[in-house]
Protein backbone atom coordinates (compact mmCIF):
# COMPACT_ATOMS: atom_id res chain seq x y z
CA UNK A 1 0.00 0.00 0.00
CA UNK A 2 3.15 2.29 1.00
CA UNK A 3 4.22 1.67 -2.82
CA UNK A 4 0.67 2.57 -3.89
CA UNK A 5 0.38 5.92 -2.49
CA UNK A 6 4.49 6.62 -3.56
CA UNK A 7 2.72 5.73 -7.33
CA UNK A 8 -0.50 7.83 -6.93
CA UNK A 9 1.40 11.02 -5.54
CA UNK A 10 2.82 10.86 -9.25
CA UNK A 11 -0.49 11.85 -10.44
CA UNK A 12 -0.76 15.99 -10.55
CA UNK A 13 -3.79 18.67 -10.91
CA UNK A 14 -4.21 16.75 -14.55
CA UNK A 15 -6.81 14.57 -12.79
CA UNK A 16 -9.51 16.56 -11.19
CA UNK A 17 -12.32 16.90 -10.13
CA UNK A 18 -11.23 13.33 -9.85
CA UNK A 19 -8.57 12.33 -6.88
CA UNK A 20 -5.27 11.13 -7.28
CA UNK A 21 -4.89 7.08 -6.84
CA UNK A 22 -2.52 4.38 -6.84
CA UNK A 23 -2.54 0.63 -7.52
CA UNK A 24 -0.18 -2.29 -7.24
CA UNK A 25 -0.86 -5.81 -8.00
CA UNK A 26 0.76 -8.26 -6.48
CA UNK A 27 0.99 -12.67 -6.96
CA UNK A 28 2.59 -14.97 -5.51
CA UNK A 29 4.96 -12.01 -3.99
CA UNK A 30 6.12 -10.68 -6.73
CA UNK A 31 4.46 -7.18 -8.44
CA UNK A 32 3.00 -8.09 -11.39
CA UNK A 33 1.65 -4.45 -12.37
CA UNK A 34 1.62 -1.03 -11.33
CA UNK A 35 -0.46 2.48 -11.89
CA UNK A 36 -1.54 5.52 -11.21
CA UNK A 37 -4.41 8.10 -12.48
CA UNK A 38 -2.69 10.59 -14.41
CA UNK A 39 -4.86 12.80 -16.32
CA UNK A 40 -8.89 12.87 -16.03
CA UNK A 41 -10.58 11.03 -19.05
CA UNK A 42 -7.69 8.42 -18.88
CA UNK A 43 -8.02 5.17 -17.53
CA UNK A 44 -8.22 5.00 -13.84
CA UNK A 45 -4.87 3.40 -11.75
CA UNK A 46 -6.60 0.14 -11.56
CA UNK A 47 -6.84 -0.18 -15.30
CA UNK A 48 -3.29 0.94 -15.86
CA UNK A 49 -2.22 -1.81 -13.52
CA UNK A 50 -4.20 -4.17 -15.39
CA UNK A 51 -3.04 -3.60 -18.32
CA UNK A 52 0.40 -3.95 -17.12
CA UNK A 53 -0.26 -7.22 -15.00
CA UNK A 54 -2.24 -9.01 -18.25
CA UNK A 55 -3.09 -12.23 -17.72
CA UNK A 56 -0.99 -12.37 -14.37
CA UNK A 57 -3.35 -10.63 -12.50
CA UNK A 58 -5.45 -13.79 -12.28
CA UNK A 59 -5.41 -14.26 -7.95
CA UNK A 60 -3.14 -11.52 -7.73
CA UNK A 61 -3.93 -9.23 -5.25
CA UNK A 62 -4.76 -5.82 -5.68
CA UNK A 63 -4.02 -3.34 -3.02
CA UNK A 64 -5.45 -0.12 -4.30
CA UNK A 65 -5.43 4.02 -2.02
CA UNK A 66 -9.02 4.27 -2.92
CA UNK A 67 -12.34 2.10 -3.34
CA UNK A 68 -12.88 1.30 -6.69
CA UNK A 69 -15.40 2.99 -8.92
CA UNK A 70 -18.25 1.09 -9.49
CA UNK A 71 -20.16 3.27 -11.89
CA UNK A 72 -19.82 4.20 -15.66
CA UNK A 73 -18.28 7.43 -15.60
CA UNK A 74 -15.62 8.66 -18.17
CA UNK A 75 -14.25 5.55 -17.67
CA UNK A 76 -15.89 1.93 -17.25
CA UNK A 77 -16.28 0.73 -12.97
CA UNK A 78 -13.12 -0.56 -11.50
CA UNK A 79 -14.44 -3.00 -9.88
CA UNK A 80 -16.10 -4.99 -12.79
CA UNK A 81 -12.55 -4.29 -14.66
CA UNK A 82 -11.03 -5.99 -11.06
CA UNK A 83 -13.86 -9.12 -11.03
CA UNK A 84 -13.30 -9.93 -14.59
CA UNK A 85 -9.46 -10.06 -14.57
CA UNK A 86 -9.72 -12.47 -12.06
CA UNK A 87 -8.35 -10.77 -9.08
CA UNK A 88 -8.44 -12.73 -5.94
CA UNK A 89 -8.39 -10.24 -3.20
CA UNK A 90 -8.35 -6.24 -2.86
CA UNK A 91 -6.69 -4.18 -0.18
CA UNK A 92 -8.47 -0.95 -0.19
CA UNK A 93 -6.84 1.99 1.70
CA UNK A 94 -9.88 4.67 1.89
CA UNK A 95 -13.66 4.04 1.21
CA UNK A 96 -14.67 6.34 -1.74
CA UNK A 97 -17.43 8.90 0.06
CA UNK A 98 -18.91 10.19 -3.69
CA UNK A 99 -22.41 8.84 -3.69
CA UNK A 100 -22.06 7.67 -7.37
CA UNK A 101 -18.97 6.00 -7.09
CA UNK A 102 -19.02 3.98 -4.17
CA UNK A 103 -20.11 0.71 -3.92
CA UNK A 104 -16.90 -1.04 -4.92
CA UNK A 105 -16.47 -2.84 -1.77
CA UNK A 106 -20.03 -4.98 -1.76
CA UNK A 107 -19.78 -5.83 -5.72
CA UNK A 108 -16.27 -7.25 -5.01
CA UNK A 109 -17.23 -9.08 -2.22
CA UNK A 110 -20.64 -9.99 -4.26
CA UNK A 111 -18.44 -11.83 -6.94
CA UNK A 112 -16.14 -13.57 -4.53
CA UNK A 113 -13.47 -11.04 -4.06
CA UNK A 114 -11.45 -11.50 -0.78
CA UNK A 115 -11.71 -7.23 0.43
CA UNK A 116 -9.67 -5.72 3.21
CA UNK A 117 -10.33 -1.98 3.81
CA UNK A 118 -8.43 0.73 6.12
CA UNK A 119 -5.24 0.10 5.31
CA UNK A 120 -2.88 2.90 5.66
CA UNK A 121 -6.23 5.23 5.85
CA UNK A 122 -4.57 8.25 6.97
CA UNK A 123 -1.43 8.46 4.52
CA UNK A 124 -3.83 7.78 1.49
CA UNK A 125 -6.09 10.26 2.75
CA UNK A 126 -3.72 12.98 2.53
CA UNK A 127 -3.20 11.56 -1.04
CA UNK A 128 -6.93 12.23 -2.22
CA UNK A 129 -7.62 15.12 -0.25
CA UNK A 130 -8.41 17.70 -2.65
CA UNK A 131 -11.33 15.26 -3.99
CA UNK A 132 -12.18 13.89 -0.25
CA UNK A 133 -12.40 17.75 0.84
CA UNK A 134 -14.83 18.53 -1.87
CA UNK A 135 -17.29 15.48 -1.51
CA UNK A 136 -17.38 15.70 2.36
CA UNK A 137 -17.32 19.26 2.99
CA UNK A 138 -18.76 20.34 -0.55
CA UNK A 139 -16.04 23.22 -0.37
CA UNK A 140 -12.44 23.93 -1.77
CA UNK A 141 -9.44 22.27 -0.31
CA UNK A 142 -7.67 24.76 1.39
CA UNK A 143 -3.47 25.10 1.76
CA UNK A 144 -2.53 27.90 4.30
CA UNK A 145 0.76 28.55 3.42
CA UNK A 146 3.17 31.33 5.63
CA UNK A 147 7.10 32.32 5.36
CA UNK A 148 7.93 33.07 9.12
CA UNK A 149 11.11 34.01 11.24
CA UNK A 150 12.49 31.77 13.17
CA UNK A 151 10.28 33.41 16.04
CA UNK A 152 6.68 33.78 13.89
CA UNK A 153 6.79 37.07 12.43
CA UNK A 154 5.41 37.81 8.97
CA UNK A 155 6.71 41.74 8.68
CA UNK A 156 8.86 43.98 10.83
CA UNK A 157 8.07 46.85 12.47
CA UNK A 158 8.00 49.08 9.50
CA UNK A 159 6.04 46.93 7.87
CA UNK A 160 8.72 45.29 5.66
CA UNK A 161 7.70 41.74 4.61
CA UNK A 162 10.26 41.27 1.72
CA UNK A 163 12.18 38.76 1.69
CA UNK A 164 11.75 36.54 4.60
CA UNK A 165 12.29 33.23 3.35
CA UNK A 166 15.12 32.82 0.40
CA UNK A 167 14.98 31.80 -3.66
CA UNK A 168 14.57 28.27 -3.12
CA UNK A 169 11.71 28.27 -1.07
CA UNK A 170 10.27 31.07 -3.02
CA UNK A 171 10.07 28.62 -6.25
CA UNK A 172 8.74 26.07 -4.25
CA UNK A 173 5.71 28.58 -3.77
CA UNK A 174 5.47 28.88 -7.69
CA UNK A 175 5.41 25.15 -7.91
CA UNK A 176 2.31 25.50 -5.57
CA UNK A 177 0.65 27.62 -7.30
CA UNK A 178 1.41 26.09 -10.32
CA UNK A 179 -0.53 23.15 -8.82
CA UNK A 180 -3.34 24.68 -7.40
CA UNK A 181 -6.75 26.14 -9.39
CA UNK A 182 -6.90 29.20 -7.32
CA UNK A 183 -4.74 31.28 -4.84
CA UNK A 184 -6.28 33.07 -2.27
CA UNK A 185 -5.50 36.55 -0.24
CA UNK A 186 -7.22 39.01 1.59
CA UNK A 187 -7.04 42.94 0.75
CA UNK A 188 -4.61 43.89 3.54
CA UNK A 189 -2.08 41.84 1.29
CA UNK A 190 -3.38 43.03 -2.26
CA UNK A 191 -2.95 46.42 -0.94
CA UNK A 192 0.15 46.73 1.16
CA UNK A 193 2.44 43.69 -1.93
CA UNK A 194 0.99 44.46 -4.86
CA UNK A 195 1.46 40.60 -5.79
CA UNK A 196 1.68 39.22 -9.18
CA UNK A 197 0.99 35.66 -7.95
CA UNK A 198 2.02 33.88 -10.96
CA UNK A 199 4.87 31.20 -11.49
CA UNK A 200 7.32 33.65 -13.21
CA UNK A 201 10.10 31.66 -10.98
CA UNK A 202 9.32 28.26 -12.58
CA UNK A 203 12.57 27.03 -14.94
CA UNK A 204 9.92 26.55 -17.84
CA UNK A 205 7.04 28.35 -18.39
CA UNK A 206 3.69 27.04 -16.22
CA UNK A 207 0.96 25.18 -18.31
CA UNK A 208 -1.16 26.45 -15.85
CA UNK A 209 -1.98 29.60 -13.97
CA UNK A 210 -4.43 29.78 -10.95
CA UNK A 211 -6.68 32.63 -10.54
CA UNK A 212 -6.10 34.90 -8.33
CA UNK A 213 -8.84 35.66 -5.63
CA UNK A 214 -8.95 38.39 -3.38
CA UNK A 215 -11.72 38.69 -1.10
CA UNK A 216 -11.88 42.61 -1.06
CA UNK A 217 -15.62 43.15 0.53
CA UNK A 218 -14.86 47.36 -0.06
CA UNK A 219 -13.63 46.35 -3.32
CA UNK A 220 -10.36 48.39 -2.90
CA UNK A 221 -8.22 46.56 -5.41
CA UNK A 222 -6.51 49.90 -7.65
CA UNK A 223 -6.58 50.01 -10.95
CA UNK A 224 -2.35 50.21 -11.55
CA UNK A 225 -2.12 46.95 -9.46
CA UNK A 226 -0.82 43.50 -11.22
CA UNK A 227 -3.79 42.06 -10.05
CA UNK A 228 -5.82 44.26 -11.86
CA UNK A 229 -4.08 43.19 -15.23
CA UNK A 230 -5.82 39.81 -16.23
CA UNK A 231 -4.34 39.54 -19.85
CA UNK A 232 -2.51 36.65 -19.18
CA UNK A 233 -3.66 35.52 -15.65
CA UNK A 234 -7.66 35.92 -14.18
CA UNK A 235 -8.73 37.82 -11.39
CA UNK A 236 -11.79 37.34 -9.51
CA UNK A 237 -12.67 39.53 -6.51
CA UNK A 238 -14.92 38.23 -3.99
CA UNK A 239 -17.04 41.18 -1.57
CA UNK A 240 -20.27 40.52 0.54
CA UNK A 241 -20.77 44.66 -0.22
CA UNK A 242 -23.90 44.86 -2.67
CA UNK A 243 -22.50 48.59 -3.14
CA UNK A 244 -19.43 48.08 -3.30
CA UNK A 245 -19.91 45.78 -5.75
CA UNK A 246 -21.52 47.42 -8.02
CA UNK A 247 -19.46 51.14 -7.75
CA UNK A 248 -17.97 53.09 -10.09
CA UNK A 249 -14.60 51.14 -9.12
CA UNK A 250 -15.97 47.84 -9.25
CA UNK A 251 -16.92 48.51 -12.49
CA UNK A 252 -13.78 50.12 -13.65
CA UNK A 253 -12.21 47.18 -13.09
CA UNK A 254 -14.66 44.77 -14.64
CA UNK A 255 -13.62 46.61 -17.79
CA UNK A 256 -10.01 45.91 -17.49
CA UNK A 257 -11.21 42.04 -17.15
CA UNK A 258 -11.07 41.37 -13.03
CA UNK A 259 -14.61 39.66 -12.20
CA UNK A 260 -15.99 41.34 -8.96
CA UNK A 261 -18.75 38.92 -7.11
CA UNK A 262 -20.77 39.32 -4.31
CA UNK A 263 -20.96 36.72 -1.78
CA UNK A 264 -23.77 37.50 0.80
CA UNK A 265 -22.73 38.08 4.17
CA UNK A 266 -23.37 35.76 6.73
CA UNK A 267 -21.83 33.82 9.29
CA UNK A 268 -20.04 31.21 7.42
CA UNK A 269 -19.01 33.44 5.11
CA UNK A 270 -15.71 32.08 4.76
CA UNK A 271 -16.93 28.59 3.91
CA UNK A 272 -19.55 30.00 1.37
CA UNK A 273 -16.81 31.73 -0.18
CA UNK A 274 -14.77 28.29 -0.46
CA UNK A 275 -18.24 26.63 -1.88
CA UNK A 276 -18.79 28.84 -4.11
CA UNK A 277 -14.90 28.46 -5.58
CA UNK A 278 -15.69 24.72 -5.69
CA UNK A 279 -18.53 25.22 -7.76
CA UNK A 280 -16.44 27.32 -10.46
CA UNK A 281 -14.60 24.33 -10.58
CA UNK A 282 -11.74 25.97 -8.23
CA UNK A 283 -11.08 22.54 -6.13
CA UNK A 284 -7.19 23.25 -4.48
CA UNK A 285 -6.99 26.81 -2.76
CA UNK A 286 -3.81 27.98 -2.02
CA UNK A 287 -4.14 30.33 0.69
CA UNK A 288 -0.94 33.17 0.48
CA UNK A 289 -2.70 35.81 3.21
CA UNK A 290 -1.60 37.45 5.76
CA UNK A 291 -2.27 37.06 9.51
CA UNK A 292 -5.77 37.88 9.65
CA UNK A 293 -7.17 35.86 6.72
CA UNK A 294 -5.07 32.88 8.29
CA UNK A 295 -6.44 33.55 11.57
CA UNK A 296 -9.93 33.65 9.96
CA UNK A 297 -9.59 30.37 8.03
CA UNK A 298 -8.09 28.72 11.41
CA UNK A 299 -11.15 30.14 13.47
CA UNK A 300 -13.48 28.54 10.99
CA UNK A 301 -12.09 25.49 10.80
CA UNK A 302 -11.67 25.56 7.07
CA UNK A 303 -7.63 25.01 7.03
CA UNK A 304 -6.66 21.46 5.65
CA UNK A 305 -3.16 21.66 4.78
CA UNK A 306 -0.43 24.46 6.37
CA UNK A 307 2.77 24.73 5.05
CA UNK A 308 5.17 26.82 7.13
CA UNK A 309 8.52 27.81 5.79
CA UNK A 310 10.77 28.87 8.17
CA UNK A 311 13.41 31.41 8.21
CA UNK A 312 16.53 31.32 9.93
CA UNK A 313 16.29 35.00 11.17
CA UNK A 314 15.09 36.60 14.45
CA UNK A 315 13.61 40.67 15.08
CA UNK A 316 11.83 40.19 18.39
CA UNK A 317 8.96 42.48 17.11
CA UNK A 318 6.88 43.12 14.35
CA UNK A 319 3.81 41.47 13.26
CA UNK A 320 3.30 37.25 14.55
CA UNK A 321 2.02 35.08 11.59
CA UNK A 322 -1.36 34.45 13.62
CA UNK A 323 -3.29 36.37 15.72
CA UNK A 324 -5.47 35.11 18.93
CA UNK A 325 -7.88 32.63 18.02
CA UNK A 326 -9.75 32.52 21.66
CA UNK A 327 -8.09 29.37 23.01
CA UNK A 328 -7.16 29.88 26.82
CA UNK A 329 -5.69 26.67 28.00
CA UNK A 330 -3.48 24.05 26.50
CA UNK A 331 -7.05 21.33 26.25
CA UNK A 332 -8.20 24.03 23.92
CA UNK A 333 -5.44 23.84 21.42
CA UNK A 334 -6.20 22.79 17.63
CA UNK A 335 -4.37 19.57 17.10
CA UNK A 336 -2.32 18.88 14.51
CA UNK A 337 -0.11 15.91 13.02
CA UNK A 338 3.17 17.09 10.91
CA UNK A 339 3.49 15.28 7.83
CA UNK A 340 6.96 16.58 6.20
CA UNK A 341 10.06 18.32 7.15
CA UNK A 342 12.66 19.56 4.73
CA UNK A 343 14.94 21.79 4.34
CA UNK A 344 14.79 24.61 1.67
CA UNK A 345 18.38 26.58 1.04
CA UNK A 346 18.69 28.38 4.52
CA UNK A 347 14.73 27.92 5.22
CA UNK A 348 12.85 24.83 7.15
CA UNK A 349 9.42 23.54 5.35
CA UNK A 350 7.19 22.46 7.86
CA UNK A 351 4.36 20.61 6.67
CA UNK A 352 1.25 20.09 9.09
CA UNK A 353 -2.76 18.96 8.75
CA UNK A 354 -5.55 19.00 10.85
CA UNK A 355 -5.40 16.04 13.10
Amino acid sequence: MQRAIQLGAEGSRAVRPNPRVGCVLVRDGVVVGEGFHAVVGGPHAEAVALEVAGDRARGATAYVTLEPCNHFGRTPPCAQALIAAGVARVVIAVRDPHPEASGGVETLRAAGVAVTTDVLTVEAGDLAEVFLTGVRHRRAFVQLKTAITADGRVAADDGTTRWISGPQARLQVHIWRAEADAVLIGAGTALADNPRLDCRDLPQPATHLPVRVVLDRRVRLPLESHLAETTAQRTLVITDDFAHATSSHAEALRQRGVEIVRVPPSEAWLADVLRLLLQRGLHHVLCEGGPTLATALWRAALVDRMDLILAPKLLGSGTPWLQPLGLTTLDAARPLRWTGVAQLGDDVWLTARPR
